[in-house]
């Protein structure tokens, strides 16, 4: 939770700092890129194939075992990833190419400044995966969780001084923001190391291909690459057509999706990662009913919280982008980015049963098969974004939102016929019923708080730009939809409304103790 509240103030300063500027582009668009490259090269490997093999390899052989497969593992990755960040170092141009090829590479100059600085966050990334995985898999949760708080903190502050000497000294500036990135990374990694010892790792300087381990690593997390791959081609495209829009076209994407992932991780994350270990164990059991009841119950409670909140994004999106409205963040950029996230929100229900779908196919051992059906996808989306890109005089930024709507659609549909199609009917009607429900009661509570923003706008005042005001605005709006939404639903004996139903009844007795 603090994690992810530093995670926005972070993002917060830097629209303090830069604004939605062709400078805050060139900054997203190299700090970004370390992270796909890494997920590409062996980051899907990693997240989907190190703990099992780690966990096996210690349970069967022992602890000293599984240190050397642990030592052996970041041996390679160091000097992999160590070798792709000096490519990246020396020729910092061409890796900005892939992200902005639609652009006159002229006006890349910044962006190659940046990614100079900011390519060594390859090396720390794949370090820190396995350094945390290694301290999750001894149940020691508490400095991974630390580590991205630690990282927002560095970045935080970064940007903070450059704000302060950027009006005096613009170039000591830069260099603060291109140090205090990478800086951020190496500390996450560094917070964790001496908890290994305590929890008797031991890591040493290792290599020894032979490992039948590392096979067996590769062959689970091949498919993962494959994903990793397509969503490389997927945001490389959306970074370059977002630049043949507008010089602040990238940093538009992110200030949007900063409100669009907000309810995802605070509400889907949970009923997936819950739901991920229930499938798991149910399909090593042979327990094909509860799998099936577990795809339509997770997928249900989602859609019925996700679009919800995607028609509340819709309704309060100015007022929600009003929030970044500081320092070198003007108006124009509230309206440009509200403009995008209200298009952006109609993905929201699809994005959050997309990852749902990932945990369901990692479960049933079918990971080759999400990545066929995300390459399908993905191509869709690339072809309409880049259609809407070469034709940027005919249509608004708004056409790689679209494009995004459209992968996951396309996606979970073929998903979910394949899942029909493997398991025999497994109740998808209750789903449809859920999705009806959902817009129904989200739709008023929607039109509810959307009515209380337009009396606040007439009779109070309208949007100022003031950052309290938009905040008071969403905070009166958004309790009505809220109350409107969800307690009808828990007064009509809604189904998936059991969880929040539980949650308000636990939060009303305690304060009636207390009042008591």
């Amino acid at each position: 939770m603090v994690s992810r509240v530093l995670g926005f103030v972070r993002t917060w300063t830097m629209a303090f700092a830069l604004g939605s500027t062709l400078l805050s582009s060139s900054y997203q668009v190299a700090n970004n890129l370390p992270s796909q490259l890494y997920e590409l090269v062996i980051g899907g490997i990693l997240v989907t194939a190190f703990l099992p093999v780690y966990m096996s390899v210690k349970k069967r052989l022992g602890q000293q075992a599984g240190n050397e497969y642990a030592s052996t593992l970041l041996t390679i990755v160091v000097v992999l990833l160590g070798a792709v960040s000096a490519l990246c170092i020396a020729f910092p141009s061409f890796f900005i190419y892939t992200q902005s090829f639609y652009s006159d590479q002229r006006e890349m100059a910044q962006s190659v400044f940046f990614f100079q600085f900011f390519a060594i966050q390859i090396v720390f990334s794949g370090a820190t995966a396995i350094i945390s995985g290694l301290l999750n898999a001894n149940r020691d949760y508490l400095w991974s969780a630390i580590a991205p708080a630690a990282q927002s903190i560095v970045v935080i502050v970064s940007f903070l001084t450059y704000a302060a000497l950027a009006p005096g000294n613009p170039d000591a500036a830069l260099y603060v923001i291109a140090i205090g990135n990478p800086l951020g990374v190496f500390v996450a990694l560094a917070i964790q190391l001496p908890a290994l010892r305590r929890n008797g790792i031991r890591l040493r300087p290792r290599m020894n291909l032979r490992d039948p381990a590392l096979r067996e690593t590769l062959s689970l997390g091949v498919p993962a690459l494959f994903v990793m791959v397509c969503s490389f081609a997927v945001v490389s495209v959306q970074n370059a057509a977002a630049y043949s829009f507008a010089d602040n076209g990238p940093s538009i994407l992110l200030y949007a999706r900063q409100w669009f992932t907000l309810p995802y991780s605070f509400l889907a994350v949970p009923i997936t990662t819950a739901m991920f270990t229930e499938l798991a164990d149910m399909q090593a059991e042979g327990n094909a009913k509860g799998v099936k009841r577990g795809i339509v119950s997770g997928t249900n409670q989602i859609l019925f919280f996700m679009i919800p909140f995607a028609l509340y994004l819709m309704v309060f999106s100015l007022p929600l982008i009003t929030v970044f409205r500081a320092g070198a963040f003007t108006a124009e950029n509230v309206a440009s980015i509200a403009s995008y996230m209200s298009v952006l929100a109609f993905a929201l229900p699809v994005y959050g049963v997309n990852t749902y779908l990932q945990k369901i196919f990692s479960s049933l051992r079918k990971m080759g098969v999400f990545a066929a059906f995300n390459f399908v996808a993905g191509a869709a989306q690339v072809a309409l974004t880049m259609f809407g890109a070469s034709h940027a005089e005919s249509f608004p930024i708004e056409i790689i939102a679209v494009g995004e709507v459209l992968f996951y659609v396309v996606a979970d549909v073929c998903l979910f016929a394949y899942l029909r199609r493997r398991l025999g009917p497994f109740g998808l009607r209750s789903t449809a019923k859920a999705f009806l429900v959902a817009l129904v009661f989200g739709g008023l509570g929607a039109a509810a708080g959307g009515g209380v923003l337009f009396a606040l706008t007439a009779f109070v005042g309208p949007l100022s730009g003031s950052i309290p005001q938009a905040l008071a605005y969403v905070a009166c709006g958004g309790l009505v939809s809220l109350a409107v939404t969800f307690g009808l639903a828990i007064k009509l004996h809604v189904p998936e409304a059991t969880f929040v139903g539980n949650i308000v009844g636990k939060v009303a007795g305690k304060l009636g103790r207390g009042r008591a």
